[in-house]
Parts: C-alpha cells; sequence; structure tokens
C-alpha cells in the first residue's frame, strides 16, 4: 500500500506502477548530485521494491517516495536516506509522518462525526426510555446501598455477590449439630484431630443466583459509562476538525477510538440491567429480609420492577 501526501489529503494507491507513471519519477538517482524538496509519500509492500538510488537499488519492503528540488521523483529506504541525507532526511520523515498521521485522525474524526447524528439519538434513547439506563441506574445505586432505599440484609446480600463476583445469593446459618459431627468424623479420618476444636459451627447455603449480576459489577457503572461517551460527542459536533491542532486531534481521536468499546458496554451493561431487574429475578432477595419492616420496605422496591 502506498499512502500520498497531497494538498487533496492522504491518496491511498495499491499498485506500484501508478507510482512509476507520476511525472519526474525515476529509478536512479545520484544521491550526491541532488538536493531533497521533501517526503510526498511512504509505502509498504510485500514484494520487494529496489531503492532509487544508484549507489543502492537494494531491494526492501517499507520506504518513502521523495521529491527532490530539480523535480525528479525517487523511491528510498530509512537507511538510505539517513545515510546519504542524515538530518534533513529525519527532519523531513518526521514532518511527512506526523502530517500522515494528522490527516488520518481527521478523516477518522470524519467518520464518527458522519455518524453522530445516529449515536446521539441512541445514546439518548439508551438513557430515557422505559427500563433504560438511567432507570437502571437508579434501582442498581439502591441494590447496592449508594442510596437508601432498601434494608441493609439485602443490601448485604447484594454486596457480599458483588464480591464473590459471579451473582451467587448466600446465607449464613448455624451449623446443626449433625453437620458438626460430621465435620468433626472427617477431619479425625484425615488424622488432624487437632482441628476438630476449629469445626466451623456457621454454614453457607446457596440462597439464589442472579441473572444479570455484570450490571452490578465494579467498573459498569452506567453513568460512568455514558459519562465517558457524551462529552467526546459534544466535543466533536463541535470541533472544526480542519483547524484542530495536531494535538488536539490526537487527543480527540484516542478518545474516538474508544467510543464503539463503550457503546458497546453500554449497551451489554443495560441488556444485563433489564435481565437482573425482573421481579423474578430480584424476588430471590426476599429470604436476606430480617423484620416485618423489611419486607415492606422490599416490596415496595419488587412493585416498580416487571414480570
Amino acid at each position: 500500500m502506498i499512502t500520498l501526501n497531497s494538498e487533496r489529503g492522504l491518496v491511498r494507491i495499491a499498485s506500484w506502477d501508478d507510482i512509476e507513471s507520476v511525472p519526474g519519477f525515476t529509478a536512479d538517482i545520484d544521491p550526491k548530485t541532488v538536493k531533497l524538496k521533501e517526503i510526498i509519500g511512504s509505502y509498504t509492500f510485500d514484494a520487494l521494491i529496489p531503492c532509487g538510488l544508484s549507489t543502492c537499488h537494494q531491494p526492501h519492503g517499507n520506504g518513502f517516495l521523495v521529491a527532490a528540488a530539480d523535480g525528479r521523483v525517487t523511491n528510498i529506504g530509512r537507511i538510505c536516506g539517513k545515510k546519504h541525507f542524515d538530518v534533513e532526511f529525519t527532519q523531513m520523515s518526521r514532518v511527512f509522518l506526523a502530517a500522515v498521521r494528522a490527516q488520518q485522525n481527521r478523516e477518522f474524526l470524519g467518520e464518527l462525526r458522519n455518524r453522530l447524528a445516529t449515536i446521539t439519538t441512541e445514546v439518548a434513547t439508551i438513557k430515557t426510555e422505559q427500563h433504560g439506563a438511567a432507570w437502571i441506574n437508579t434501582r442498581v445505586n439502591q441494590l447496592t446501598g449508594k442510596s437508601t432505599a432498601l434494608p441493609m440484609p439485602i443490601i448485604n446480600a447484594v454486596r457480599q455477590a458483588v464480591r464473590r463476583g459471579d451473582g451467587t445469593l448466600i446465607i449464613e446459618r448455624a451449623a446443626t449439630e449433625q453437620e458438626r459431627e460430621e465435620r468433626s468424623a472427617a477431619v479425625d479420618v484425615k488424622g488432624l484431630e487437632h482441628l476438630r476444636r476449629n469445626v466451623p459451627f456457621v454454614v453457607e447455603d446457596r440462597a439464589g443466583q442472579l441473572d444479570g449480576f455484570p450490571a452490578l459489577a465494579p467498573g459498569n457503572g452506567l453513568r460512568e459509562i455514558i459519562g465517558s461517551i457524551e462529552p467526546f460527542l459534544t466535543a466533536l459536533s463541535e470541533a472544526d476538525i480542519e483547524s484542530l491542532s495536531d494535538k488536539q486531534l490526537r487527543e480527540l481521536s484516542k478518545v474516538g477510538g474508544e467510543l464503539d468499546a463503550n457503546l458497546g458496554r453500554l449497551r451489554n451493561v443495560v441488556a444485563a440491567g433489564r435481565r437482573l431487574l425482573t421481579r423474578q429475578n430480584i424476588q430471590q432477595l426476599s429470604r436476606f429480609a430480617t423484620s416485618s419492616a423489611d419486607s415492606r420496605l422490599f416490596a415496595t422496591f419488587l412493585r416498580d420492577l416487571p414480570n
């Protein structure tokens, strides 16, 4: 692939034949008698291309197209460029590559801008629709105790499921006498009588499994995900892409490069939140209510959830 930087922007050419037909192109220039004007392109090929310098002509796969002060154009590799044109070539290559990166960033941001209306509409819809991100975020905050709308025993059960990292709901209870005896017998069989006194008096029972658990997971906060998307959309809509500095182009393009991944996260977490916040799924937490007041408060929360 050949990339030319022209007044029209970046031009990409697949065929070397097109380069050889460029006015002024020559495959044989004496580096001792030529002065470089600028680097006008770069190329990368699987097939090797002979160097255009008369003192080299070694085949290579990566190189630059250079324009001489006398109007001729040829191709040289990076090593030959540094060897024969020293600091001048190094500076020109930096300028060229910076210009290419800036133009690539402009093209990338321009492509994103073409999608801007669609993306902005999608994010706004996800936020405000029934059982959308705003609705989910409020109820996830209640379940995890970021707001005080649910009894602490239920919040603690959810927090423990989050710490376990798999959405499993566990109820702790006192071990029965039979369970303690069985544990003691197992310890004796293994010849670890000295551990007999450490037989636990608390047993963990599996009380349920929350579907849509990723909506509760650390790092999946919907407000934070949307907060990483909306400022970029605003900045892109207001930006004059052609007049941005190289630094501004780099920074905006870096955030833009994360846009599709963040949109994917947003869609996935909202989908998980809708699976999580169904009445049947959340009903599993009712076992953790420890008083009639807890049960009434939890029932109020459940009534707002879809079946």
